[in-house]
């Protein structure tokens, strides 16, 4: 017969290992993590981070950026987030809901806004940001204030 205390121990242990694993999934597995893990990138200003979640497609928009102005696809990217100077707080101040309709879209609801949409696209089994209208939609929706400097 166990004791109470060898229960406990076995049933913390199982609690960490299932904590763990889930953990570590990817969280590009879902159209919300895709998002989720963009506005984390943005908001810590990990350019790489947030260069990995978006589609080839858009990556291949900001690299166009990048050449006509002559800084990197990233660095285009970075000017557009280095204009947020101040966050949304989450759940304060919005949300995001995939779409019932078509599940790789998700809804950011601003509280007492607007809704703004964001497509994703399943590459290889992680979701990206689409297009540049989804990030746009996703910027403005993230964005409390921005600076008013122009361009580069």
């Amino acid at each position: 017969m166990k004791s109470v205390n060898s229960v406990k121990f076995i049933s913390f242990i199982s609690i960490l290992i299932v904590t763990f694993f889930s953990g570590c999934q990817n969280i590009h597995k879902t159209p919300d993590g895709a998002v989720v893990a963009f506005i984390v990138a943005a908001e810590q200003r990990d350019m790489t981070k947030a260069w990995n979640v978006l589609s080839p497609e858009l990556q291949s928009h900001y690299n166009s950026l990048g050449e006509k102005m002559r800084k990197s696809g990233r660095g285009a990217l970075e000017n557009e987030i280095a204009k947020i100077s101040k966050f949304r707080s989450v759940k304060q101040d919005y949300r995001l809901q995939v779409d019932s309709t078509n599940s790789a879209n998700v809804n950011l609801v601003t509280i007492g806004g607007p809704t703004h949409l964001i497509e994703t696209v399943n590459i290889e089994g992680d979701y990206k940001i689409k297009d540049e209208t989804s990030l746009k939609n996703l910027l403005n929706g993230i964005t409390a204030e921005l600076n008013k400097k122009e361009g580069y």
